[in-house]
């Protein structure tokens, strides 16, 4: 079991790690857009679209690694007053619900990808891109945060299971 969960943790360590350099063509765009419209006053027609597609990956591809490192938004006001077990408990129920929502993004964005691919949607500005590409980002992204967060209430779990042992040999 420790297999998988390490193997789902590399996996969007490396997801994320990737997705971190789009950063940079998406910064350069965007500083690309601004010089063009107002230094030269002659703005662009492409950059706000493919900034958005790099958005998209960036954003969608990005939170099963940032669950990994632990940088999702937490009330921490209560949870740093509860002791270990009472953590473990929370975190485990807050994956479950967590699981809840990307079943339903997986599914529903799965839905409408697959639907973008067959009636070969485009978008509706100049460049006509396929919105496929974007729209996929969104049950892979799900996806990934799902086996994330299963992995972080299987480590909660064995957590909380292994401090009712008591201390010593097997422990």
């Amino acid at each position: 079991m420790e297999r998988f969960w390490q193997a789902i943790d590399k996996l969007n360590r490396w997801i994320g790690q990737a997705c971190a350099w789009l950063i940079l063509p998406l910064t350069l765009i965007i500083l690309y857009e601004v010089i063009s419209r107002y230094i030269f006053n002659a703005p662009t027609r492409w950059s706000n679209e493919i900034s958005q597609y790099l958005l998209v990956a960036i954003v969608m591809l990005g939170g099963a690694y940032c669950l990994a490192d632990n940088e999702h938004v937490s009330v921490d006001i209560f949870y740093r007053n509860f002791t270990q077990k009472t953590r473990d408990v929370v975190d485990m129920l807050t994956c479950l619900v967590v699981l809840c929502f990307v079943c339903a993004m997986v599914w529903k964005g799965a839905d409408v990808s697959y639907d973008a691919l067959v009636q070969m949607k485009r978008s509706q500005t100049i460049l006509e891109l396929p919105l496929f590409p974007s729209m996929v980002m969104v049950p892979i992204g799900a996806t990934l945060l799902g086996l994330q967060s299963l992995v972080r209430a299987i480590q909660a779990f064995e957590r909380w299971r292994l401090k009712g042992r008591p201390s010593g040999k097997g422990a």
